[in-house]
């Protein structure tokens, strides 16, 4: 997934590879921090991948 915001791109990056998995293969459009940040976090925790410096940090 690529997006324009380079914030929202560094955090996408910095997410474990199955929740980034998880949101490519769900087709949804993630248009702002805030809801990449939601999901992301959601998939986090739900994987058990809760173990991340600078939680939090978009």
């Amino acid at each position: 997934m690529q997006y324009e915001d380079p914030k929202m791109q560094a955090y996408y990056d910095a997410l474990p590879g199955k929740v980034r998995a998880f949101i490519d293969n769900a087709g949804v459009d993630i248009s702002t921090p805030g809801e990449l940040m939601l999901i992301g976090e959601h998939f986090r925790k739900k994987f058990g991948e809760d173990d991340r410096p600078g939680k939090g940090s978009l």
